[in-house]
């Protein structure tokens, strides 16, 4: 991105958050970019005909391979972008897709494009009229013949290997959803950054971020059943969903999708769209409205990032919420030394300024994890009597006269029984307790 975007980008984030946070955030990019380099590495060429040799076995069997039919909503797109799309889905090792390309342009620039491929496979739906992202996609939708829909936009390319990852998941597993990392690329498709490693699906995450953005795929008998709502335009996938079901959605763990940059685009600058993070605010307040949870949504200090506040407490407004654990921080050097952790007991961020947000923002935003620790935790009451089991001592005093290795320790088996209740550990980056050490 240009050193343009990037004053403007952070002149925008200064009057939001105050010159204080802004230093402290312009101090933490320079540092990553500084850092270890990111650069996209496609499958190696052997790996790709390993693919390929495995889908024309699959042919020749008769094996019965999900079809998935990628949308592609249209309006008067730039025909080298919308060029590279379109080979970017031919050039996949796995052939059981089709490309269905919903165009409500006003020309007949796309046509011309789309006719220029020679594969039955990449399908031209023209549209009388424009219905924008979400009309455009719905259209698609009931034009798709396959069993999976997959959501593409005109400008960004999948990986060879996106819909071979996504049939095997789907083969192993039937999920219903999936969605798969991804990065960013430049208006060229030749330098790759901005990694997005997403967790797999965290529910406290999800409702602060749309975090699974790129690349989802949802069986296509749900997608119709809720399809995209036009109201919601630029968080249309995230307001869809908040609407879908949760129960065994899948993570898969690669780079799968490349989100390309370039002016107006939101990957470029999200400053561009704001309406999509307002958006975006509206679809997580209608989420907590229809599921009867007072709570109040407003705008973080980073873009497309929401505080979620609940009414009284979130123990009382979620009832699958155990735990809500904080940071703990050092007085004297204002770094992390506590607080969320994995169920090895290693502290995530430790060692950082408690004013980083970290990649993606996860250091200042709320998620799910395996573990807090007790010098910064709140717990349900039901949960009081397991406390004084596994601590020896009433929830009010918070036995902070152990030493630190005993209480990160009980703190992990605390928060493991918590687990085989089946409720929620919280991690809030707001909670924060000061300590010495």
């Amino acid at each position: 991105m240009s050193i343009w975007n990037d004053i403007h980008k952070t002149i925008r984030y200064a009057r939001r958050n105050g010159v204080h946070d802004t230093w402290y955030a312009a101090a933490e990019r320079l540092r990553e970019r500084h850092g270890t380099p990111y650069g996209y590495t496609a499958p190696e060429a052997q790996t790709l005909e390993r693919q390929r040799s495995a889908y024309r076995m699959c042919r020749e069997d008769g094996s019965d391979l999900p079809l998935v039919s990628i949308l592609v909503p249209v309006y008067e797109p730039n025909e080298t972008y919308f060029r590279q799309m379109i080979d970017s889905v031919l050039a996949q090792t796995f052939g059981n897709w089709e490309l269905i390309l919903a165009d409500g342009s006003a020309d007949n620039s796309a046509r011309a494009a789309a006719a220029s491929f020679e594969d039955d496979r990449v399908r031209y739906l023209p549209l009388h009229l424009n219905g924008g992202i979400s009309g455009n996609t719905n259209a698609a939708a009931e034009a798709a013949e396959g069993s999976y829909v997959a959501f593409l936009d005109n400008d960004d390319l999948l990986t060879p290997d996106a819909v071979f990852e996504v049939t095997r998941r789907i083969t192993a597993t039937g999920a219903e959803i999936l969605y798969s990392d991804e990065d960013k690329c430049d208006a060229a498709a030749r330098r790759f950054f901005e990694p997005n490693r997403k967790p797999d699906f965290n529910i406290d995450y999800f409702l602060a971020n749309n975090y699974i953005c790129h690349f989802l795929v949802m069986k296509t008998e749900l997608f119709k059943a809720l399809l995209l709502r036009p109201e919601y335009d630029g968080a249309q996938d995230y307001d869809l969903m908040l609407r879908a079901p949760w129960s065994g959605i899948q993570h898969i763990g690669r780079v799968l999708y490349h989100w390309r940059t370039h002016p107006g685009s939101t990957a470029g600058d999200p400053g561009h769209k704001n309406y999509a993070h307002e958006a975006g605010r509206r679809a997580l307040e209608e989420y907590f409205r229809t599921c009867h949870i007072d709570a109040t949504v407003t705008n973080s200090r980073h873009g497309g990032f929401y505080t979620v506040e609940y009414h009284p407490d979130i123990f009382t407004a979620r009832s699958e919420v155990g735990v809500v654990g904080g940071k703990l921080v050092s007085r004297r050097e204002h770094r992390i030394v506590g607080g969320m952790m994995d169920e090895n007991g290693h502290v995530a961020y430790l060692g950082a300024h408690e004013m980083e947000s970290g990649p993606m923002h996860r250091m200042d935003t709320r998620q799910d994890c395996d573990a807090v620790d007790v010098r910064c935790m709140l717990i349900r009451d039901e949960l009081r009597p397991l406390y004084q089991t596994v601590f020896g001592a009433p929830y009010e005093t918070h036995v902070m006269r152990r030493g630190e290795d005993d209480l990160k320790a009980l703190s992990l088996e605390f928060c493991r029984e918590v687990r085989k209740l089946g409720y929620l550990i919280v991690w809030d980056p707001g909670m924060v307790n000061r300590t010495d050490l």
